[in-house]
């Protein structure tokens, strides 16, 4: 079977007619055609029937569609269907269902119903939370924790020797002291006071190792560690918890020593995909930021058979996973009922301030005030009989957390109301519930117009939270998920291990957030630009010295690198594990920057290097494993992509030989217009997507699915064009895209095509 139908969306087979003389009949119409010779196996309308039940759509051009169809169909007899023939079916095919155009025409997108996602739920609950228990930003240039240095092992004021900016804590004092006038070996502690910048959200292995007494506390009301009676012998204390990422937490350390022989502590952690390491000062602020509630249980996968995450799906495990949730966060709002009420044990209007902070509560859960039904259902009903005003607010935070209208917030309305659109909002860009100024914008009615809704989404990206969505999609558009995986030979590489790796995933986040926030916020750019972030340990593997210590912005010349398509993290989980691999790394260019459709091929065909000539080259392996017509349909695509990426071995360090021959990156590319590129390297490549309209049209369509959890199309079948052009205007600004993907969506009937802004 022909693989070139599965890059293009469906099986065609154009079936033998019981007389050639139909097939070749010269006053056929390419309807007629397909009638007669294609519907048994694909169907009226291309849905597919039977044996060949993909549907007839992709992205080829028409021109394309026709050459492949005169060169391979009928299967096994191409020459049955040449020339006008196979231009006429091909026509009608492509007019009919094969298109973009034609399948939005016959099945229009639609808002689908979805529920939270599970980054949407965790940010949820958390800013949630924040709203009543306080959100404090720490969140600015200066790194490191503050610390106060005692020379006592007692916190006395009157034996305070310093306060200071430390970082990393990682101190050997040995049988001595710390350097300052008054410390003597035998007494001495200190505290350090802060907050920690969580990159991702996952699970945080923190490590303190010590001989002498210490507590932690991270995010946390109480210590997290506590080891303060201590034997004088070396420990390691450790313990995880689940933190959400892009965000401040506060961290606080206690030390002393007290008649122990030796005297040590370094504070460590192994942060989500990542390795065990002493803390860098980069990740601390001297300033505590308040704390940030997370749900401890994480809930199952999101549904992404349509190529990002949707909450489309309910499972058991989901439900049991929100109940868990629902619980713990009632059992935490509980624990300060009183502060949120105002009230105190002998209050006698105690129960009703916390009648009226449980409907608070839940209006802000359901991102609108109540009506009257609904506050009887949600908040009196538990308050109306004797049960205790904890009770009852554990069970209307329950009942608030488990109710359609938290978890399924309204993307339908195609006119909605301020409160609608302040929910939208939050949800686009925060993944989360609305803030306080978005609630003072609604009471004042400054969220009427689209011009409302772009100034509060201008308001809202300047919150850390925005640059976490960001970091999300790219963490999605890049598969780094991959990055998990990443092992090499040992042999082939003795010193490439998973500290290089995290130093890799450290590199390309710095080299994403640089490019985004502090640069010019040009798609282009993140295609197109010469330099890395490179330290010390990456400075060896990849040909230049870095001195600072840290990290250091390194151009390595436009010939050798080309943006995120060269980035050695992603060269690297695109290879196997001694060698390159054209193949993985062409898929991923094809699929992700050339926006190009690719299905599974129908027959898998394993790599097996132990099967070529020990001096033939990674290029010629693969030339050779997809040489036949029915794999060139889709490695025309997926190969020349790959070659133009020989030249980088299996960690993504330039090379310029392989077998002792020179590295051929060159092949003819045809694009998605159908129009010949020459590759010469990555540099045609990251020029070409950068500037073509498919590859930014396809970079638009994959932010908005990410922002929105939704097809483009699904707003108007004009969005995704209208989208796209402004984004050339403004210099592909990937910001400013944010921004009016979340005008668009959220002020719905607000927003007009052609309005000026």
């Amino acid at each position: 079977m022909p693989s070139f139908l599965h890059s293009t969306g469906g099986l065609f087979v154009l079936l033998l007619a019981t007389s050639a003389g139909m097939l070749f009949a010269a006053d056929r119409t390419g309807e007629q055609i397909y009638r007669a010779q294609c519907v048994k196996c694909h169907g009226a309308a291309g849905e597919g029937t039977g044996k060949y039940d993909e549907s007839l759509t992709g992205d080829w051009s028409l021109q394309k569609l026709t050459a492949e169809i005169e060169k391979t169909m009928p299967d096994g007899k191409a020459e049955l269907c040449v020339g006008e023939d196979a231009a006429k079916v091909a026509k009608y095919i492509y007019d009919a269902f094969y298109s973009p155009d034609a399948q939005a025409r016959n099945q229009p997108a639609r808002v689908m119903v979805s529920r939270l996602t599970r980054r949407q739920y965790e940010e949820s609950i958390a800013d949630l939370l924040g709203e009543f228990l306080g959100r404090t930003s720490t969140f600015d240039e200066q790194r490191g924790l503050t610390g106060t240095w005692y020379k006592t092992r007692g916190y006395n004021n009157k034996q305070k020797a310093f306060d200071r900016v430390d970082g990393p804590v990682d101190f050997d004092w040995g049988t001595g002291a710390p350097e300052g006038e008054g410390f003597k070996a035998e007494e001495f502690s200190a505290r350090w006071r802060g907050s920690i910048f969580t990159p991702e959200t996952g699970t945080y292995e923190f490590i303190v190792k010590t001989e002498n007494g210490i507590k932690l506390w991270v995010n946390s009301e109480q210590p997290i560690l506590d080891a303060w009676v201590s034997d004088g012998q070396l420990k390691e204390h450790r313990i995880s918890l689940r933190l959400l990422g892009g965000r401040a937490v506060p961290i606080a350390l206690d030390f002393f020593k007290w008649k122990d022989k030796r005297a040590s502590i370094e504070l460590r952690w192994k942060p989500p995909h990542g390795v065990e390491e002493i803390i860098p000062r980069s990740q601390f602020m001297p300033k505590q930021s308040a704390r940030v509630f997370t749900v401890q249980t994480p809930l199952p996968p999101d549904d992404s058979s349509h190529g990002f995450a949707r909450g489309i799906s309910v499972s058991k495990a989901w439900d049991e996973a929100t109940t868990r949730g629902a619980l713990d966060t009632a059992a935490r709002m509980v624990r300060h009922m009183d502060r949120l009420a105002g009230t105190h044990e002998d209050d006698p209007q105690r129960r009703d301030k916390v009648r009226a902070f449980a409907a608070r509560f839940v209006a802000t859960a359901f991102r609108r005030p109540l009506t009257e039904p609904q506050r009887k259902v949600f908040v009196d009903a538990f308050f109306a009989n004797d049960s205790s005003p904890a009770d009852a607010l554990k069970r209307t935070v329950i009942l608030a957390l488990k109710s359609p209208r938290f978890l399924y917030p309204d993307l339908h309305s195609p006119e909605p109301d301020a409160h609608q659109i302040a929910a939208r909002l939050a949800l686009l860009l925060w993944d989360s519930v609305p803030d306080r100024s978005l609630q003072v914008a609604i009471q004042s009615g400054n969220l009427k117009t689209p011009n409302h809704v772009r100034a509060q989404a201008n308001r809202m990206m300047r919150d850390p939270r925005a640059r976490a969505k960001l970091q999300h999609f790219f963490q999605h558009w890049l598969e780094l998920d991959k990055a998990n995986a990443i092992d090499k030979n040992t042999e082939a590489f003795p010193e490439f291990n998973q500290h290089v790796v995290a130093d890799l995933r450290q590199s390309l986040r710095l080299f994403l957030d640089e490019t985004m926030w502090n640069g010019s916020g040009d798609y282009r750019d993140l295609l197109k630009a010469d330099h890395l972030y490179l330290n010390d340990r990456l400075g060896k593997f990849y040909g230049t010295e870095v001195t600072s210590g840290g990290f250091e912005k390194i151009s390595m010349g436009p010939n050798r690198r080309a943006g995120v398509l060269t980035h050695p993290l992603l060269l690297a989980q695109f290879a196997y594990a001694d060698n390159s691999s054209p193949i993985h790394r062409g898929v991923f260019l094809a699929r992700h920057i050339a926006g190009r459709t690719l299905r599974p091929p129908p027959n898998a065909i394993q790599f097996k290097d132990s099967e070529f000539k020990p001096d033939q080259t990674m290029r010629e392996k693969v030339a050779h494993l997809t040489k036949a017509a029915d794999c060139m349909s889709c490695h025309s695509i997926i190969n020349p992509l790959g070659f133009a990426l020989e030249n980088f071995d299996a960690i993504g360090r330039w090379r310029t030989k392989e077998k002792g021959r020179p590295i051929n990156s060159s092949s003819e590319y045809i694009t998605a217009t159908n129009t010949p590129l020459k590759i010469t390297g990555p540099r045609t490549i990251a020029n070409y997507a950068a500037d073509s309209p498919h590859g930014q049209r396809h970079f638009v369509e994959q932010l908005f699915n990410h922002l929105a959890k939704q097809a483009p199309g699904a707003f108007g079948r004009e969005t995704l064009d209208e989208l796209w052009q402004d984004f050339v205007k403004t210099d592909c600004n990937v910001p400013r895209l944010m921004t009016e993907i979340t005008v668009r969506v959220a002020g719905g009937g607000l927003t007009h095509p052609g309005e000026k802004q």
